[in-house]
């Protein structure tokens, strides 16, 4: 007790002397800028702001700080329910800065301070500098205005600060950062092609069905007349339902010095045996669902491909292969293979995204086991995935690349384990963060050997559902593949 009273009259003491500081050039404002931040109003507008004209990676950080200061902001809520701390009496505070004379709220912690820290701190995590040094220094004057204004005492805007740091490591978590869109992940840097700006002997497959993965896209006459006047002397293939894919790529790759290739990443996949077979570099122009090949590249828009070609720099890049087909995400065996052909059986009525929940909803309850030999052991598999390359996350569907040519395999396997193999799949999946994971194995390998005795034998590679072979091996061929990368994406 004897503690917490001296803390008070510190508290205290610190309080009247910052509201006694006279600012002339900020006291007519302090009064708007506290109210200008009730209810996170600038927090709303600024994410907003960022979520409509950034681009991939400045969405997801505007959704990061808004999920920080949302989750600050009600933490706050419920500790001043908790603490009841009477507000400091601002009766001797001028008018000219003092925006509320009576205010009955608990003074504990400081809310608004909460959600400027956690919301500046989720900005902070991968935004640009100025746009970090701009959140950092709203956040600074929430602070101290709360204190000068006489709203709250010091001790409620550390409080504050305590609570939203931790709502931003949380945020962070959820959404970590991605250094790969913007700078592209690590690869083997392999100098400038010497390439016609304006695309002279460059071959552009533009796949129109990869958005949907049933329908032709309406972007399609876009993308096509982007390119176009990008690189005017370029040969433009727009492929139709009738074409096979394989074939058209690998015709394109013999005919040409450079093949691009305008699609998502099963597509990309394919040109990517094309270029691997006749020896030329792969220009990747993401315009498919997920595009998570190219993001992984740093090329998160077609302006951003084509600026990259414009550039000349290449890096070889890892290739994973598996039963004689290759794959540059992952490969995967178990149900999720099962649950890819439904998901595409339903994508073309009711859309992609709905039809992949549904397709997972009715997985987890309806499909078994598998029975399979992983390098030897006897294992049922509820599903595995196989990345090429080590995964950055630790949760169950790997995500999140840094490197593109460490040579390693990142080998995910979920387990049955009786009794009740689906309740302790479930467990396995939502709490092996803070359990033993016995159902559960991460591991990274340079090769890897499957055994499915039985059929069905389906494989999902780069997310495309293929019939395996009885005994198959994942393996890698390093540095093997060249692409075009951003500026500082190579070798970075």
């Amino acid at each position: 007790m004897r503690l917490l009273r001296r803390l008070q009259t510190t508290d205290k003491r610190i309080y009247d002397r910052v509201t006694g500081m006279g600012i002339p050039l900020l006291d007519p404002y302090t009064p708007k800028f506290v109210q200008a931040t009730d209810n996170m109003a600038p927090w709303f507008v600024i994410s907003a702001t960022l979520a409509v004209s950034g681009g991939p990676r400045l969405r997801r950080t505007a959704l990061r700080a808004i999920i920080a200061a949302g989750t600050a902001n009600g933490v706050s809520a419920v500790v001043k329910q908790l603490t009841r701390r009477v507000r400091p009496d601002n009766s001797a505070v001028p008018a000219a800065r003092a925006p509320y004379k009576h205010y009955g709220s608990s003074s504990f912690p400081s809310g608004h301070t909460a959600a400027a820290v956690a919301f500046a701190g989720g900005i902070m995590a991968d935004a640009p500098r100025p746009l970090s040094a701009l959140a950092a220094l709203l956040a600074s004057g929430v602070a101290f205005s709360r204190v000068h204004s006489g709203v709250h005492y010091p001790g409620d805007v550390l409080g504050g600060i305590a609570i939203g740091t931790g709502a931003a490591m949380l945020a962070r978590k959820m959404l970590p950062a991605r250094p790969e869109l913007v700078f592209g992940a690590h690869a083997v840097a392999d100098g400038v092609a010497d390439v016609d700006s304006e695309g002279s002997g460059t071959t552009v497959v533009v796949n129109p069905r990869s958005a949907t993965g049933a329908v032709p896209g309406l972007s399609s006459a876009d993308v096509t007349s982007r390119v176009a006047r990008a690189l005017p002397k370029a040969r433009i293939i727009p492929m139709s339902a009738d074409d096979d894919v394989s074939a058209v790529l690998d015709e394109a790759a013999r005919t040409s010095d450079v093949l691009a290739i305008a699609g998502g990443d099963g597509t990309v996949n394919a040109a990517a045996k094309a270029a691997l077979d006749h020896g030329r570099p792969l220009l990747v122009l993401p315009t498919g669902t997920l595009n998570n090949f190219a993001r992984t590249l740093g090329l998160t828009s077609v302006d951003i491909a084509l600026r990259a070609f414009s550039d000349g720099r290449l890096a070889r890049v890892d290739v994973g292969e598996v039963d004689g087909r290759i794959f540059l995400n992952t490969a995967s065996f178990g149900s999720y293979p099962r649950m890819v052909e439904r998901r595409d059986a339903w994508a073309g009525r009711i859309g992609k995204w709905p039809a992949f929940a549904l397709a997972l909803w009715q997985d987890l309850w309806e499909v078994d086991p598998t029975p399979a030999l992983v390098d030897g052991r006897p294992t049922l598999v509820w599903w595995a995935f196989v990345g090429n390359g080590r995964y950055r996350t630790h949760a169950r569907v790997p995500a999140l690349r840094e490197r593109l040519d460490d040579g390693c395999l990142d080998v995910r396997v979920l387990s049955a384990r009786e009794p009740f193999p689906r309740l302790r799949a479930l467990a396995d999946v939502l709490l092996g963060e803070i359990t033993q994971r016995d159902g559960y194995v991460e591991r990274l390998t340079t090769g890897l050997t499957l055994s499915i005795p039985s059929e069905p034998r389906l494989l999902a590679v780069d997310g495309e559902v293929l019939e395996g072979s009885e005994n198959v091996r994942f393996t890698k061929r390093p540095a093997a593949l060249r692409v075009f990368v951003p500026a500082m994406g190579s070798g970075a």
